[in-house]
């Protein structure tokens, strides 16, 4: 047993001496000194006026924009919510979530609530409407209307504004 251990010391021992020789025989083998070239090298910054126009092709990342407009708890029969676009957004998402006993009706319009209807529909009880426009909106005044008869409604309503559709 003894010389079981002797003999596996003596290997690692030797093997921890041939190393550092190893590696200090491979330092010092010949290499020939780096030499440099007098040449001066100019190099002149890019003029070009159209670095920072997209091509055809280029993998452009255009920042995108989303932004919360209305977000309610339904509660009475009638409610109507007015909300903003602002330039640089145009696409909207309306979501309506139907907890009650009733159907809800609603219409979106532009303007004033009986101006210019850009959405309508009705949301069954225990359904929820999800929809994005398919075309980008002017910018200006909106109001989205919900009713539901002589019931309360209970539910959600949210609406969200985007600068594309894919975002929302």
């Amino acid at each position: 047993m003894k010389n079981i251990k002797k003999a596996s010391v003596v290997s690692v021992l030797s093997l921890a001496l041939a190393i550092p020789l190893t590696a200090s025989a491979a330092a010092t083998t010949d290499v020939a000194p780096a030499t440099t070239d007098s040449a001066q090298v100019n190099q002149s910054a890019n003029d070009s006026t159209d670095v920072n126009t997209p091509k055809p092709g280029d993998h452009v990342i255009t920042p995108q924009e989303t932004k919360s407009v209305v977000n309610r708890t339904l509660r009475n029969t009638e409610l109507t919510e007015d909300f903003e676009i602002p330039s640089r957004y145009g696409y909207v998402k309306v979501w309506i979530r139907n907890n009650g006993d009733q159907p809800i009706k609603f219409s979106v319009n532009q303007g004033s609530p009986s101006g210019t209807q850009k959405l309508s529909g009705t949301v069954k009880p225990g359904q929820t409407y999800d929809e994005v426009s398919s075309s980008a909106w002017s910018t200006g005044k909106f109001y989205v209307s919900l009713t539901s008869g002589n019931t309360y409604m209970k539910g959600e309503l949210a609406v969200r504004i985007g600068t594309s559709r894919g975002e929302l």
